[in-house]
């Protein structure tokens, strides 16, 4: 288990020893947290046969034994008594709810009761969060549904208020550096800043090189108050992902807190700071100007605004409006 993972696995492997667990858990934290993998270990402990009985060499009650014919099955990948509904597509239909359903209504294969896990509850449509709601309210048997999601917000409160909530906090940064590391990586807080404290989505930009592609950019950026002519390649290299803009939001902001005298100690693209104090001498009036206007953009161009946006043309016009104004 992850290392900022272990304590709530111990708390809440301590909950299935006591049964104290609910029938229903959502398991909420930001994106990249490990939500699937503490699920996962926790459906273990749940359909381990000696989970609860201390029959297995190191004695602790509540840790799968690793040697039972069921935590075998879970080694394998193919645990009859384990029924994951994937979050990878778009939504969760209900004809995906339902079927979990009619599964969780029959008898358990082994002696232990059934798990479901259901990964990123927040696709479900409302027809599949409907679906559900009996069985969150009477589930079959042993049946335990764990829910896992980045947004519980979006989730029906009907679906939130039959469920036993855990929060799983965004972990210490010098945790998440100090794994990162372990990992063979080059991380900096300023790459875990970008990816929101995320520790394995910042695993996944550092190993894609996407760290090299933020200081680039910015650089770019930075360089137009006297290299105009590049405007084109930064606006399609901003215009490549959406979190680009956030990158340009972020150094914005540091450039802004470095113009009204504050100290860089609290700066979040640390790595950047050279380029925040060449933004930072054309003042607060227009760096403020310019991030009110920059995240009315990002909020215009976010999906389900209801109106058709030329992304294109909306941000070529940000990025005039800036050379104008710091002519």
């Amino acid at each position: 288990m992850y290392p900022w993972l272990s304590g709530q696995q111990q708390q809440l492997t301590a909950l299935i020893r006591q049964q104290h667990l609910g029938h229903a858990l959502l398991l909420k934290g930001v994106e990249g947290v490990g939500k699937r993998e503490l699920a996962q270990a926790l459906a273990h402990a749940l359909l381990c046969q000696h989970t609860n009985d201390g029959h297995h060499a190191s004695g602790e009650q509540g840790v799968p034994c690793g040697h039972c014919h069921s935590c075998q099955l879970m080694a394998a990948g193919n645990h009859s008594d384990l029924h994951v509904i994937s979050g990878s597509a778009r939504s969760i239909g209900v004809d995906a709810i339902r079927q979990l359903t009619q599964v969780l209504n029959e008898s358990a294969r082994l002696s232990h009761g059934k798990v479901a896990v259901i990964e990123q509850a927040e696709k479900m449509t409302e027809a599949a969060a409907n679906a559900l709601l009996k069985t969150l309210e009477e589930p079959a048997g042993e049946a335990t549904l764990l829910l896992t999601s980045s947004h519980p917000e979006r989730l029906l409160p009907t679906i939130r208020s039959r469920c036993q909530q855990w929060l799983l906090p965004v972990p210490e940064s010098e945790v998440v550096l100090r794994w990162l590391t372990g990992q063979g990586l080059d991380p900096s807080l300023a790459a875990l800043n970008v990816n929101q404290g995320s520790p394995l989505n910042t695993r996944d930009y550092l190993i894609a090189g996407t760290d090299r592609r933020r200081r680039e950019l910015l650089q770019q950026f930075v360089e137009l108050a006297t290299q105009p002519r590049t405007l084109t390649s930064v606006q399609s290299g901003l215009l490549e992902q959406p979190v680009h803009l956030l990158w340009l939001q972020m150094l914005l902001q540091d450039a802004l807190q470095l113009a009204l005298g504050l100290s860089p100690a609290g700066l979040r693209l640390a790595d950047s700071e050279p380029l925040c104090r060449t933004l930072s001498q054309h003042g607060p009036e227009r760096l403020t100007q310019a991030l009110n206007s920059l995240l009315q953009l990002r909020q215009t161009l976010q999906p389900g605004t209801g109106r058709p946006v030329n992304t294109g043309l909306q941000l070529g016009q940000w990025l005039n409006d800036w050379l104008i104004n710091i002519k």
